[in-house]
Formats: structure tokens, C-alpha cells, sequence
């Protein structure tokens, strides 16, 4: 039998299979030699990652050549189809509307109902009046938003921000010392030393009091006998408290306790999970249902939950609060600490009420309100 048949297949077999990888081929050899595109690492590292990239870019278009030059003394400069306007102090009136990139050596204010289209640079500080329309804008001092300020992109400030009433800013709200988010404001995120909804100039970081009350401990400790009666102590079933590892313990079910507790380890509920008022959790919680904190408990450690999380009236979290669904931070809730930076996060609204404070950064896949009658 001739073997050139088998020859013949075999050839055109492994033509086929080469012609799979001639595309990648050709690829590489389109890129052989070249330097790899950079993956900025910091643009997830750093908070202000934009702000700083608009300033590093800025200080590289003001060295292009001014074609123009005003009788005020402001300076035009060409970047392609783009033009930015560099000058000193201004003030914008009512209504004005601007298409340049405008670099302000000095303070900049603007009236109310405004629009400014492109990117923003105050070297002092800035005040935005009411119902203006911002692309994005970065400040080297103090900025205020006056009340039902869009921003579109994001706002970065190395002093002190401030969000009025109904304004926006969709995506990041980043500041050097404080953010303080006014009735109705929301944000995409904040991060700032302190993000705080308090109606109060210089408040103080709340200290709440961890009063020496009888509380359920979970785990029980062998040998104690609690104070608190036995028709309370029966929601928490003994039967469905599972020890996981050293430090750590799952409760199968809902935990609904009728009384304060300690939950002295690391604690997984396959369920809801509700800590009466008063209550201290020591380490981590984690919930495949909802968890819901009272008024005036504390959480030392990262409280994470599958659905909502709540916490109530002048309660605290010191950890990370990570939740796949709606958010809600009550009056005066705080955050951390000074020296102590968190993080809460929520795959849905983020909702706070005033005088909450975090020590940190907020932010949501949706969006991060202030609200009332929270």
C-alpha cells in the first residue's frame, strides 16, 4: 500500500494547525522589540490618582508655547484642539460658561449657574456657587461646592472640602484634611483623613463609653454563669454554635440575641445576624444574610455581610464594613479613629445620616448619599 496518502493528510493536518497560531504569530512579530504599554499600578494604589495626574500633566502644558496674550494679562495657550487659559485670581459672574482648561494662579470663585467644560487648576482656594456644572476640578487649597454643584468627573482639594446641599460629584471626592458632606450630597467616594456629615465646625472625634452592663458572651465561658435570665439567653442556640479553627466559631442559622453580647472571636453566621444595643463584637463578623448593629455598640473588627448592613445611633466600627448590598450608617456613627483610617464600602447605596464621621474612605457601587430621618 502507498504511503504518500498518509504523507499527503499529514501535511495538510499540520497546516491547519499552524494556520491556528499564524495570527499570534504575526502579532508578536508586529511587537517584537517593542517596550510593553505601562499598567499603572497607582491609579487603583492612590485615591487621587486623576488629581495628580491633571497636575503632573498641567505643569507639561504650561510649558507649550502662548499664542495669545490679554490686555488682563491672562495667557492662551494652544494644546491641539484644546485651549487653556492661565491667569490670577477670578471670578467667574453668574451663568458664564467656559470651554478652556483653565489654570488659576491665585483664588477662583464663580457665580451661580455656571458651566465649565473641561478640567479645572486653583493654586488657592475655590468657591463654586450654586447650580454650576463642573467637568472636574482640582484645587491646591480650600474648595467649596456651593448647594446643587454637579461635578460629572472628580474633585480633589489639599485642604478642606465642602459638598452643599444636592450636589454631586459621580465619581471620586478626595482631600488632603477633611470632607464634609452637607444634606442630600452625594459622591462616588470620599477619601479624606476625616468624611464627616456633621453640621458642626470643628467637632471632636466622638468617644462613646463601653458601659459595664451584663452581656451574653460568644462563646460562653466555661464555668461563668451569666447574670442576664434564661428566657433571653435561649435565642441564642447552643446547638448551633460550631468552633471553626483557634479563633474562630460558625453559628448555623439566624442570631437574633434578646440581650447585649460579647462576641469574644471570629464569628460566621449562615443567616442574619442582629446585635442588640450596647453590644461589642472583639473580631471579625461575617453574614450570609443581613447584620444589623444597634445604637451605641462597637465593632473592633472588618464587618462583611452578604446583604445589608446597618448600623445604629452612635455606634462604632474600627475595621473594614464591605456589604453586597445597601449600606446604612445611622446619626452619629463613627468610623475609626484619628491615626486609624477604615474603609466602608457597599455594592449598592451607601446611606448616611448626619453627624456620622469615617476616618477614611466611603464609596459604593452606586452611589454614597447623605439622607434624613435615618
Amino acid at each position: 500500500m502507498a504511503a504518500w496518502p498518509f504523507v499527503l493528510f499529514s501535511i495538510v493536518f499540520a497546516a491547519l494547525v499552524c494556520a491556528h497560531f499564524l495570527p499570534s504569530y504575526r502579532a508578536w512579530l508586529s511587537t517584537c522589540g517593542e517596550h510593553p504599554a505601562d499598567i499603572d499600578p497607582d491609579y487603583v494604589r492612590m485615591e487621587d490618582y486623576f488629581a495628580r495626574s491633571f497636575r503632573l500633566k498641567m505643569s507639561e502644558w504650561r510649558k507649550l508655547p502662548v499664542y495669545e496674550t490679554l490686555p488682563d494679562g491672562t495667557l492662551l495657550i494652544r494644546k491641539g484642539d484644546e485651549r487653556i487659559r492661565v491667569s490670577g485670581p477670578c471670578e467667574y459672574p453668574a451663568r458664564s460658561e467656559s470651554d478652556d482648561i483653565l489654570a488659576v494662579e491665585g483664588d477662583f470663585r464663580c457665580g451661580t449657574g455656571c458651566a465649565f467644560n473641561r478640567e479645572i487648576h486653583v493654586r488657592g482656594n475655590a468657591f463654586i456657587g450654586p447650580g454650576t456644572r463642573l467637568q472636574s476640578i482640582a484645587v491646591d487649597g480650600n474648595l467649596q461646592l456651593g448647594d446643587r454643584v454637579m461635578v460629572t468627573r472628580w474633585a480633589d482639594s489639599a485642604g478642606e472640602m465642602e459638598l452643599g446641599s444636592d450636589s454631586v460629584v459621580r465619581a471620586r471626592a478626595t482631600s488632603g484634611a477633611l470632607i464634609r458632606l452637607r444634606r442630600g450630597a452625594k459622591v462616588g467616594s470620599a477619601f479624606a483623613p476625616v468624611v464627616t456629615t456633621s453640621t458642626r465646625d470643628g467637632e471632636d472625634e466622638v468617644i462613646s463609653t463601653e458601659a459595664a452592663f451584663d452581656r451574653l458572651e460568644i462563646p460562653a465561658s466555661d464555668g461563668v454563669r451569666s447574670r442576664i435570665d434564661a428566657g433571653r439567653q435561649r435565642r441564642i442556640d447552643p446547638k448551633k454554635l460550631h468552633r471553626l479553627g483557634a479563633d474562630s466559631w460558625i453559628y448555623r442559622g439566624d442570631l437574633n440575641a434578646a440581650a447585649p453580647v460579647r462576641v469574644k472571636t471570629r464569628l460566621v453566621v449562615w443567616g442574619d445576624l442582629v446585635l442588640p444595643a450596647g453590644s461589642i463584637a472583639e473580631e471579625d463578623l461575617k453574614a450570609r444574610g443581613r447584620i444589623s448593629v444597634a445604637q451605641d455598640s462597637v465593632c473592633r473588627g472588618s464587618v462583611v455581610a452578604d446583604k445589608e448592613i446597618s448600623f445604629g445611633p452612635s455606634s462604632r466600627f474600627q475595621g473594614i464594613v464591605h456589604t453586597g448590598r445597601t449600606l446604612r450608617l445611622g446619626p452619629g456613627v463613627v468610623g475609626g479613629a484619628r491615626g486609624r483610617k477604615v474603609a466602608a464600602y457597599s455594592a449598592g447605596i451607601l446611606e448616611l445620616a448626619e453627624n456620622v464621621t469615617v476616618y477614611g474612605k466611603v464609596a459604593s457601587g452606586e452611589h454614597v448619599a447623605v439622607v434624613t430621618g435615618k
